[in-house]
């Protein structure tokens, strides 16, 4: 006779091992995959800005970059993609970018921002990035960079 606590820990060990299992085969459980778009957002410290540029890596379409805010200008090489944000009036930077994997959203570094008057900032470290799932692109502007 197998006693009762014996069968919840067995159970519970099948349930940790087929986790372990599938989060080694890089399944995301935390949310719906597949191809989509996901909205870049840049929180300034500082006050607007009125350009930036971005690197993301990771899950990015070579094609489909854009902002209702500003100009996009982009270039996709090797895995990474390099997005120019120059906005209209200065504000708050963000643009939309199609991902390969929403479930598996790109890595964002900051690489240079320049304030409302067109200065570079002296620092990037109290920027934060935030990215968003959106439903569908909302924008066609959008250039590829030369």
């Amino acid at each position: 006779m197998v006693k009762p606590y014996f069968r919840i820990s067995v159970g519970l060990l099948v349930v940790v091992v087929a986790a372990i299992v599938l989060a080694s085969c890089g399944l995301d459980l935390g949310g719906p995959g597949g191809p989509g778009v996901i909205r870049v957002t840049l929180a300034s410290p500082y006050g607007p800005d009125g350009a930036a540029v971005l690197e993301l890596t990771g899950g990015v379409g070579p094609s489909v970059v854009a902002s209702e805010l500003g100009d996009t200008f982009f270039e996709h090489a090797g895995g990474t993609t390099r997005v120019v944000v120059i906005l209209h009036q200065p504000g708050r930077i963000e643009f939309t970018v199609r991902v390969e994997d929403v479930g598996a959203k790109p890595t964002v570094t900051l690489v240079q921002v320049a304030d409302g008057a067109n200065q570079l900032r002296t620092s990037l470290s109290d920027y934060e990035v935030d990215l968003e799932q959106l439903e569908d692109m909302t924008s066609s502007r959008q250039r590829r960079l030369p």
